[in-house]
């Protein structure tokens, strides 16, 4: 095995960079370039490998716009999230489906990623850099901080995160890291190896899905539509027949993981994060199977995303069940994750 020289054994954090006037912190080592776009969201837009050249993170076919510069025509539509979704990495609170919470009326997958978040450069010491983030939806009383740390001599990233309850009443919500990648990293396929021990499929799920409505089994397999069995953590490549679908993966013990690798590039992506907060990971598919909006047809995206739930078609109904997350008021919840990169030719993870 080659041994790869790195010159500086540094890591680095500038905030002195906009794009399209949205404030953007980067992140960086020897071996990975990270990219927080804060003016929109904190979403995590680049996670590029050095080495290779590889951002892991999805980016479709069009801009990161900014919200207060490119304005849909009709602004009060439930699904602002797809008008603006370019692929990456988005936090998401308080609610996944659109409805009405408590008076506040909610649309897709929330409100903090389309807003701004405030930021400070907590330490950048050379060896270790570490950024504070914290936003505060405008329709539910919660504060939002979180604090992403990179070492210079890891691919690692942590992410450390708190939510405050800033009200005087109790709060139920959903929360999910939106996680998303694509191409070229999977054009080949790829694989998924996780400790969830069981998957469920969605039941209410557009044309072009594979999976059987409502499949329950262990972890991998899964009834497809035929009453064949599916085995879920093979990731066909780019060119495979299409289709779209979401499943929930559970059952998690202790620390939760998943890693999703490329056995020909011999290279993946993994993340870890606490099963207590996250007890599902959602497994969302779109392989260019959705000919009308918001995809066209031209979409690929691999998606594996930690959530406190699974996706509710009442809400209401869910949160009577216990389903969503409470948050007594006045008081907090505090939650980790962290991810790093394996690269089996440099021996490296």
């Amino acid at each position: 095995m080659e041994n790869i020289e790195f010159p500086t054994n540094r890591c680095t954090i500038s905030d002195d960079w906009t794009y399209h006037n949205m404030p953007v912190i980067w992140m960086e080592n020897d071996f990975v370039k990270i990219g927080i776009l804060v003016g929109r969201g904190s979403d995590i837009f680049e996670f590029r490998y050095k080495p290779r050249n590889l951002n892991f993170m999805l980016r479709l076919d069009k801009d990161i716009y900014n919200p207060a510069q490119v304005v849909s025509q009709i602004r009060n539509t439930e699904n602002q999230l797809e008008d603006y979704y370019y692929g990456g990495w988005q936090e998401v609170l308080p609610n996944s489906a659109a409805g009405l919470y408590r008076n506040a009326q909610l649309g897709q997958h929330g409100e903090i990623w389309m807003i701004p978040w405030k930021h400070a450069i907590l330490e950048n010491t050379g060896q270790r850099v570490s950024l504070k983030c914290w936003t505060r939806p405008l329709r539910v009383p919660i504060l939002v901080e979180k604090t992403l740390t990179l070492t210079a001599d890891s691919t690692n990233l942590s992410i450390d995160e708190r939510l405050t309850n800033e009200s005087r009443t109790d709060l139920d919500i959903m929360w999910g890291h939106h996680i998303a990648f694509g191409l070229p990293f999977l054009h080949l396929g790829g694989h998924i190896r996780t400790n969830a021990t069981h998957l469920e499929a969605e039941y209410h799920m557009p044309e072009h899905r594979v999976y059987k409505p409502g499949a329950f089994g262990q972890w991998p397999a899964v009834e497809g539509l035929e009453g064949n069995m599916i085995n879920a953590s093979i990731v066909p490549p780019a060119d495979a027949p299409p289709y779209a679908d979401l499943a929930y993966l559970s059952g998690f013990k202790e620390k939760a993981f998943y890693e999703i690798y490329n056995h020909h590039a011999d290279l993946g992506f993994s993340v870890h994060w606490n099963p207590d907060i996250f007890k599902y990971l959602w497994y969302w598919q779109e392989r260019y199977a959705t000919q009308n909006a918001p995809w066209w047809g031209k979409a690929y995206a691999i998606a594996l995303e930690p959530w406190t739930t699974k996706h509710p078609n009442n809400p209401e109904a869910a949160i009577a069940r216990g389903e969503y997350l409470k948050i007594k008021a006045g008081s907090f919840i505090e939650t980790s994750l962290s991810t790093s990169i394996i690269d089996k030719k440099m021996n490296h993870d």
